[in-house]
């Protein structure tokens, strides 16, 4: 008896194995079916080559500094006794900023001036009242900088550095200021790369109208590398590659034609093709992948 019962289950078993397996199957060739159209064509989405002016961009994130940057020293010994001018202050050349107590036990000094070597605005102090201050080497009383316009340095890796030139045209960009865009320049790009990080510092020189961009602060910066006007682009997710080689799928008369192509400069969006496609051909953009050559394709009507 219980061998009969043990047999029947196995029975049972089996069958529940083969039921599901021929389920499976048939979901998997309706999955199949489904990518396909009546008739065999697969679906795809196109678009059309056309010119267009395309630009490519190198991004960085960049430290603010002030175009004039002058860390601020006293002439005697004492103690910081009042802050004249406080931080986020706009001071004038020679305008005096702080008072230095260098009052000493039977001695009747006069508080000693410390006076602004340039105009600007006072972005940091780094010593608080009664601090003992001194001259050079000792640390500086508070940093002016001239903020009409600042720099932004990016430090540019191995494989980028020809790609960034002074006189190139670049953009900063900061999440406090959503939609604005201040433009700059590549004003220099360092001789020599940084032996412990192997990159090159470029300085982005931006006017900064209103003062909004702050020394001490980040930016995005984008700095545009090359730049084609009217040329042949087609969208990035149109292009394939095989054993090294770039080609796209074209529609002619209903079915995928495989082009290779030579391309060129490319961004986010669009890459230039030099050659192996004309002006209005229709190029494959979705449904590319394991398209081959001949095969129907179906394009939506929109």
């Amino acid at each position: 008896m219980k061998i009969y019962f043990k047999n029947k289950i196995l029975r049972i078993s089996l069958v529940s194995l083969f039921l599901t397996a021929v389920i499976s199957g048939c979901g998997k060739k309706e999955e199949n079916k489904s990518s396909e159209t009546a008739g065999g064509a697969v679906p795809v989405k196109v678009a059309k080559v056309r010119k267009t002016d395309i630009s490519a961009k190198l991004r960085f994130t960049g430290d603010i500094h002030g175009e004039k940057e002058i860390n601020v020293y006293v002439k005697v010994p004492g103690k910081l006794a009042n802050k004249l001018k406080r931080e986020g202050t706009l001071v004038g050349k020679d305008e005096v900023i702080a008072l230095i107590d260098r009052d000493e036990p039977a001695l009747n000094y006069s508080k000693a001036e410390v006076r602004a070597p340039i105009s600007g605005v006072i972005t940091l102090y780094f010593a608080e009242l009664g601090d003992a201050v001194l001259p050079v080497p000792g640390g500086p009383v508070c940093t002016i900088a001239d903020m009409d316009r600042v720099k932004v340095f990016i430090y540019v890796s191995g494989k980028d550095i020809g790609k960034v030139r002074q006189g190139q045209k670049a953009v900063a960009l900061m999440d406090a200021y959503p939609g604005k865009v201040f433009e700059g320049i590549v004003s220099n790009v360092s001789a020599a790369a940084d032996p412990q990080t192997r990159k090159i510092r470029a300085e982005i020189t931006v006017p900064n109208p209103g003062h909004l961009l702050k020394p001490g602060t980040f930016a995005r910066v984008e700095v545009t590398t090359s730049r084609r006007e009217e040329v042949l682009a087609v969208p990035n997710s149109a292009l394939l590659e095989e054993n090294g080689k770039k080609f796209v799928f074209t529609v002619e008369a209903g079915a995928a034609k495989r082009n290779f192509v030579e391309t060129g400069i490319k961004n986010e969006d669009m890459t230039v093709v030099v050659s192996g496609l004309e002006e209005g051909a229709t190029v494959v953009i979705e449904g590319n992948w394991g398209l081959s050559e001949g095969k129907k394709v179906s394009v939506p009507e929109d």
